[in-house]
């Protein structure tokens, strides 16, 4: 298992220490991007950065994972501030790809697979290779929409063993935790500093925001009951959202283990911050999901009586959020609570969709056929709009045949995820995987109000999470050393 976990590019190109070398063309890099900034080319900037970052993968290829998960965070930013380079969309594709195809040559030149077999591999793949078929559906107007469709619903699967292969201990595990909470502060710290200025602010830094802040903000009749739904980073409200409810999450392992100790006081604080960040989101859906995978979490650790106090303080932290942001804010979450309005609203998305859907051909329309992003390819009677059930689309994009595999697929992934905890024995690692196992079973489940692989930054994050939970199970501390390590912890 050792010769599994030792995936080194740069010993395995021959490349030695290059300090100097990487110092001077950094540099030289800086210079020439700075210059290329100045007269607003752009676009010469995006190709070098991202020539730049395939070059790296070779050299530091888990830095660059870490340089992935940034550029996930920030992507909304550059996306809305250089509105004009519509190239921005597929810098992530291109660093997915080269993260995987540095690694995939690494392991084949061992005589290892670069991906592993997990128990979902099956039916994923077997709708995978039905969907891709899809994109020679005549009802497509061109065969580019089909291939958008490919691109947002299979091409980030190989986040999957990039990630897998990326954590090589549970240190590492630790310190990713630790990283993408560091990284989000300042990320939530930026959506209050939009909530406070406004949305004339976030226009002011570039007309591209203008698309973000319109679908930001919610007017009712009366003019005291606006309300601006900060985005900060991300593209959408929606991905700011879902990234806090993330990080949220994976925020309980930070304050109860204690390998983070030293860390709880900025770690407590930052929890709070986030959660004051979600509400300004005026994200319901990811409200309700945070305490949904909270309660999954507990089952998860088996009524574990550490998270019983994070329970009981949650209520006080939203009432002390609350009287941050607003009566506004507060209306629309306390919608929450009434139940005639979730079923008026939630019901339609769920039911309406699929019976909707039902009437198109049983082989599917092909793929794409109600993907947002395809439009750019080639209109179609479903790709204006979001279709908001994520059932509905497989089946107008990928028929009957389609439709029942995907189910299998996201059936066997949330009992896989269900059962991962408990085949971990170390503590430590046991919480880590709960919190991710936990965010991704509520997600799947909530494929019926929306398609879960689709958006950013979700595209990234559960094939990711995915590719760690199935890792997790191969990371587990010797015998010994797991009994002290659990006399530690008790």
């Amino acid at each position: 298992m050792s010769s599994l976990t030792t995936v080194d590019l740069r010993r395995s190109y021959g490349l030695g220490a290059l300090p100097l070398g990487l110092f001077l063309g950094t540099l030289c890099l800086a210079y020439w991007m700075a210059r290329q900034i100045a007269v607003e080319q752009y676009r010469n900037v995006l190709v070098a950065a991202v020539l730049a970052q395939l070059i790296w993968v070779f050299l530091r290829w888990r830095w660059s994972v870490y340089g992935l998960v940034v550029y996930v965070v920030l992507e909304g930013f550059f996306v809305n501030y250089f509105s004009t380079v519509p190239e921005l969309n597929l810098v992530k594709d291109a660093l997915v790809i080269g993260l995987f195809a540095s690694l995939a040559a690494t392991l084949l030149s061992r005589g290892m697979q670069p991906i592993p077999s997990l128990p979902w591999m099956a039916p994923f793949l077997a709708f995978a290779v039905l969907y891709f078929a899809e994109i020679f559906n005549p009802n497509l107007p061109n065969i580019f929409v089909g291939l958008v469709g490919v691109r947002v619903t299979l091409l980030y699967f190989l986040v999957v063993p990039i990630a897998y292969w990326f954590f090589e201990s549970k240190q590492r595990v630790l310190n990713f935790l630790l990283f993408f909470s560091l990284l989000s502060v300042p990320v939530s710290l930026f959506g209050l500093v939009q909530y406070w200025k406004g949305p004339e602010w976030i226009v002011s830094l570039s007309p591209g925001f203008g698309r973000a802040v319109y679908y930001a903000s919610g007017i009712n009749p009366s003019i005291e009951s606006f309300y601006f739904r900060t985005f900060s980073t991300f593209v959408h409200t929606g991905g700011f959202a879902q990234h806090l409810f993330l990080v949220l999450l994976l925020s309980l392992p930070l304050w109860i283990l204690p390998a983070f100790r030293r860390h709880r006081w900025w770690v407590g604080a930052a929890f709070v911050l986030h959660f004051v960040a979600l509400l300004t989101t005026g994200g319901r859906s990811s409200f309700v999901m945070f305490i949904a995978a909270v309660a999954v979490l507990f089952f998860m650790l088996r009524g574990s009586a550490k998270i019983v106090p994070v329970m009981m303080v949650l209520p006080l932290v939203l009432w002390g959020s609350s009287l941050f942001v607003g009566p506004q804010f507060v209306e629309r979450f306390e919608s929450v609570l009434n139940l005639e309005y979730v079923s008026a609203r939630n019901r339609p998305l769920m039911i309406g969709w699929l019976e909707g859907s039902m009437e198109a051909p049983w082989t599917g329309l092909g793929a794409g056929y109600a993907t947002v992003a395809s439009r750019h390819a080639g209109a179609t009677a479903l790709n204006g709009g979001v279709l908001e059930n994520g059932l509905a689309k497989m089946r107008y994009e990928a028929g009957l045949p389609g439709l029942a595999l995907y189910i299998l697929f996201l059936l066997t992934v949330i009992l896989d995820c269900l059962r991962a905890p408990f085949r971990i024995r170390d503590p430590e690692l046991r919480w880590c995987v709960a919190a991710c196992a936990s965010f991704l079973t509520i997600n799947l489940a909530n494929v019926v109000l929306g398609p879960v692989f689709d958006a950013s930054p979700n595209n990234i994050y559960l094939w990711f999470l995915l590719g760690l939970v199935a890792r997790a199970r191969h990371l587990e501390t010797p015998p010994v050393a797991e009994q002290a390590a659990s006399q530690q912890t008790v």
